[in-house]
C-alpha cells in the first residue's frame, strides 16, 4: 500500500475538544462502509513526504483528514478505534498521519479486520459471534495505529514507532524527494529475542556472512541445533546465512535471512547497499519483499519456482529468471534443479555458492588421506528426511555447473566453505560416488569426464 497523504500536526496549547468513548461498530456496518477486497497483512508502505510540511497549531486532525474525500475509507476506520480517534480529537496530541487514499485502499490484499492466522485457527467462520467479532476489531486496531505516528515535528532520519510498535523514518531521495520508509513484518514479536551478525570470510574481505541468533541461549538439556529450533529462545528459520557480496560490478546479496533489523540496514547501507537479491530456492524466499523494498533493488527468482509464491508483489521487485543468468558483469545465476525445480547456484569470481542444491559434507573438508569412496558433496531431494535424488536430477546439477570453473564452494550455512584446486572434479566424482552406492548401476553421469 502507498500512502499518498500525510498530515503533520504539532502539540497545541490549548485542548480543545477530547473524545468520548463509544462502543465500537458492529463488524457489519464496518463492511457494509467499507468497499475495499484485501489486505497484506506483511505488506509495508513507501509513503511520499510532502516537499514542504504544513504546521498548524490548534488544528484538529479529525476535522481535516475527515474533510479530505481521497482518504475518506481510511478516515473512516479511525473513528472506530477509540485510542486513535481520542488522540486525532485532540488538539494537544502531537500526531503525523500517514493516511493511504482511497485507491491504494481498494487495492489492498486482504481486508484490515482479517488476518490469515485467524483463518488457519478458525476456519472461515473466523469473524463470526462474539468472539469473531472481539478479533476482527482487534485486527482493524492494529491497522489503523500502524498508520499513526504519535510525533509531530518528526525530524528526517529520525526513527520513530507507530502505535503499533512498528519503526518507521523517512529520508531525502534524489535532493528532492522525500520518503517515508515503513517496513513490518509479522516478526515483529521477536524483536527482543533476535538479532543478526555479520561476519567477514578470513580469506576474501569482499564476502560477508549474515546470521540470525537468538540472544539467550537455550536453557534445555537438548541437543545443540535441536533445542535452537524447538523452544521459546529458538532461532528463527533454519539457521541458514545470507551472504553479502562485494562484486565490482555491485553489491549482491545470495540467500536471505528471514530477520530484518536497524543493524543489518545499516551494515549493507555502509557498503554501498545492494544492486541485486538473488535467491537459490523457494524455502530461502522467506521477508524478500521486505528486502527488496528496503534496499530499493529487484529480487531474482526461478520461473521453475513461481507455484511456491504465497504474497503479491505489489512494487514489482521480483525478476523471474531460467537457466543460466547474468545479474551482474561477472556474476550469473545458474538453474541446477533437483530439490526444487529452480534450484539454483551463484557463480563468481571462480567461486560457486551452493546453498543446499548440493550439500558440503564432512568428509569434504580433508583434502589428504581421505579413503576411496567417501564424497565430499550430498545431493537431495529433502535433507531432513535424507531423501536422496534420482540419478536425473543429479546428472541435472552436474550438467549445469560443467561450463563453470571454481575452486571455492559455499554452502548454506555457516561452517560449509570447501576450497581446494581440485573441487570441481570433486564434485563429479561426489556425484558418482552418490549415485552407485545406491545402486544406480548405469546411471549417465558415469560417462561425464571434466
Amino acid at each position: 500500500m502507498r500512502p499518498t497523504s500525510l498530515f503533520a500536526y504539532p502539540a497545541a496549547t490549548i485542548c480543545l475538544i477530547f473524545a468520548a468513548s463509544a462502543t465500537p461498530r458492529p463488524l457489519s456496518d464496518i463492511i457494509k462502509a467499507f468497499d475495499i477486497h484485501q489486505l497484506p497483512l506483511l505488506h509495508n508502505p513507501l509513503a511520499d513526504m510532502p516537499a514542504d510540511e504544513t504546521v498548524s497549531t490548534g488544528v484538529i486532525i479529525s476535522d481535516v483528514i475527515g474533510k479530505t474525500q481521497a482518504i475518506a475509507i481510511f478516515s473512516g476506520l479511525t473513528r472506530d478505534i477509540d485510542p486513535v480517534s481520542g488522540r486525532l480529537d485532540d488538539a494537544s496530541q502531537n500526531a503525523t498521519v500517514l493516511a493511504p487514499d482511497n485507491s491504494a485502499m481498494k487495492k489492498l490484499e486482504r481486508k484490515p479486520w482479517e488476518d490469515a492466522e485467524d483463518y488457519d485457527t478458525f476456519g472461515a467462520e473466523a469473524y463470526k459471534g462474539q468472539d469473531g467479532e472481539d478479533r476482527a476489531h482487534k485486527n482493524l486496531r492494529r491497522f489503523v495505529e500502524r498508520h499513526i505516528v504519535p510525533e509531530s515535528p518528526w525530524a528526517e532520519g529520525k526513527k520513530v514507532k507507530t502505535l503499533s510498535g512498528n519503526e518507521v523514518w523517512w529520508e531525502t531521495k534524489d535532493g528532492k524527494k522525500k520518503t517515508l520508509i515503513y517496513f513490518r513484518t509479522s516478526l515483529n514479536n521477536e524483536s527482543s529475542s533476535q538479532q543478526n551478525e555479520f561476519t567477514t570470510d578470513p580469506h576474501d574481505s569482499r564476502i560477508h556472512y549474515i546470521t540470525t541468533k537468538p540472544l539467550k541461549p537455550s536453557t534445555t538439556y537438548m541437543p545443540a541445533g535441536l533445542s535452537d529450533s524447538t523452544t521459546s529462545t529458538k532461532q528463527l528459520g533454519i539457521g541458514e546465512r545470507a551472504i553479502f557480496l562485494q562484486t565490482e560490478s555491485g553489491n549482491v546479496l545470495w540467500d536471505l535471512v528471514a530477520w530484518l533489523d536497524d543493524g543489518t540496514v545499516d551494515f549493507i547501507k555502509s557498503k554501498g547497499g545492494l544492486k541485486a537479491i538473488v535467491i537459490s530456492h523457494p524455502h530461502f524466499w522467506t521477508t524478500h519483499l521486505e528486502w527488496a523494498r528496503v534496499f530499493e533493488c529487484p529480487v531474482y527468482l526461478q520461473e521453475a519456482d513461481k507455484e511456491w509464491l504465497q504474497r503479491k508483489d505489489a512494487h514489482g521487485v521480483r525478476k523471474f529468471i531460467s537457466g543460466a543468468t547474468t545479474i551482474l558483469p561477472d556474476v550469473t545465476s545458474i538453474q541446477a534443479g533437483g530439490h526444487f525445480d529452480g534450484s539454483s547456484f551463484l557463480h563468481w569470481d571462480s567461486k560457486l555458492f551452493i546453498a543446499d542444491t548440493m550439500m558440503s559434507v564432512p568428509s569434504g573438508f580433508y583434502h589428504k588421506d581421505r579413503l576411496p569412496g567417501t564424497t565430499s558433496f550430498s545431493f537431495m531431494w529433502a535433507y531432513p528426511n535424507m531423501i536422496p535424488l534420482p540419478p536425473s536430477k543429479v546428472h541435472g546439477i552436474w550438467k549445469s555447473i560443467k561450463g563453470y570453473e571454481f575452486e571455492s564452494t559455499y554452502g548454506g550455512f555457516m561452517g560449509q566453505n570447501v576450497t581446494r584446486p581440485d573441487l570441481k572434479a570433486q564434485v563429479l566424482q561426489s556425484a558418482k560416488i552418490f549415485l552407485e552406492r545406491g545402486g544406480h548401476e548405469n546411471a549417465a553421469i558415469y560417462e561425464e569426464t571434466l
